[in-house]
């Protein structure tokens, strides 16, 4: 169900069957080495959204494209949106999709460097009355889960997998190979999303193991995650070149993250009733 898609008069039965959720992909447009392209975030969180969406009756938003890639802007193609114009575009979206009635909003992220935004805008929007309740998801499947599964129920739990697929995951895993942004599971799910986009031959151009250079701060006890993450990996790829990567693990993980962000969208719904209390009981001393 896309709001985008959605006649006018389809809008008041979309909040009844939805249960009132409406979910927003999040993303945001940085370089991921030079095999994939800068929009692969974006891509992913709609692909595990309308994965979402055919399991569990729920509403998409468009996307929230431009999320915060300000350490990435020594690159070309990075979109980097001033933080005060980030929160009230997101706000926005917010209280327009509550005035159509979708009072449960799930931000779902798959970019990493979102979350500090994302966990503030929650705080501010919790400041102030609001007739919705706003909560984030990042439904990003586990390599070790998915090895730990295969070692328990055999190579045929998924069927999506080849044996070359199989063997890739677990060396990754047994090997603890570097991953992050634009590994196995990003160059895979793009493969499954826009294989035209994706440049296999581009892999080994640039280096996406750590510089190390904040080593010793971490150690310290000293935190920036955003600053630190650009100064240890300045080619914005963190990843040992995923060069087994396959559509196939790519379907596999989009499976496997929509039916885990459908389960969270369900328990929204079930689950909603203390929000509800909160908002009530707000109600007289919170402003807009």
């Amino acid at each position: 169900m896309l709001w985008a898609e959605l006649r006018e008069e389809e809008f008041d039965d979309a909040v009844k069957k939805t249960g009132g959720v409406c979910i927003i992909p999040v993303g945001c447009y940085e370089m991921h080495g030079q095999h994939l392209p800068v929009r692969t975030d974006v891509y992913e969180a709609e692909a595990l959204c309308f994965a979402a969406a055919e399991i569990e009756p729920i509403c998409v938003f468009p996307a929230f494209e431009f999320g915060d890639s300000s350490p990435l802007v020594r690159w070309n193609g990075a979109v980097r949106m001033e933080p005060k114009m980030m929160l009230r575009i997101l706000e926005n979206y917010c209280t327009e999709i509550a005035r159509n009635g979708f009072n449960k909003i799930v931000l779902v992220n798959f970019h990493g460097g979102n979350v500090p935004f994302l966990n503030y805008f929650m705080s501010y929007i919790s400041a102030k009355q609001r007739d919705f309740t706003v909560l984030s998801a990042f439904p990003a499947a586990q390599f070790k889960d998915i090895v730990a599964k295969l070692d328990k129920e055999g190579d045929d739990v998924f069927p999506e997998l080849l044996p070359e697929d199989v063997a890739a995951l677990r060396d990754y895993v047994e090997n603890n190979r570097l991953g992050g942004h634009g590994d196995l599971m990003e160059t895979s799910m793009m493969l499954a999303i826009r294989p035209d986009l994706v440049r296999m031959d581009r892999l080994g151009v640039v280096d996406g193991h750590s510089t190390k250079k904040t080593d010793r701060m971490k150690e310290a006890g000293l935190l920036n995650s955003r600053a630190m993450w650009d100064l240890d990996f300045p080619n914005t790829y963190s990843a040992d070149d995923p060069y087994n990567a396959s559509e196939r693990i790519g379907r596999l993980f989009i499976r496997l993250g929509g039916e885990m962000l459908a389960n969270a969208c369900r328990v929204f719904k079930e689950d909603y009733a203390p929000f509800q209390e909160t908002i009530d009981y707000k109600r007289p001393f919170y402003h807009n």
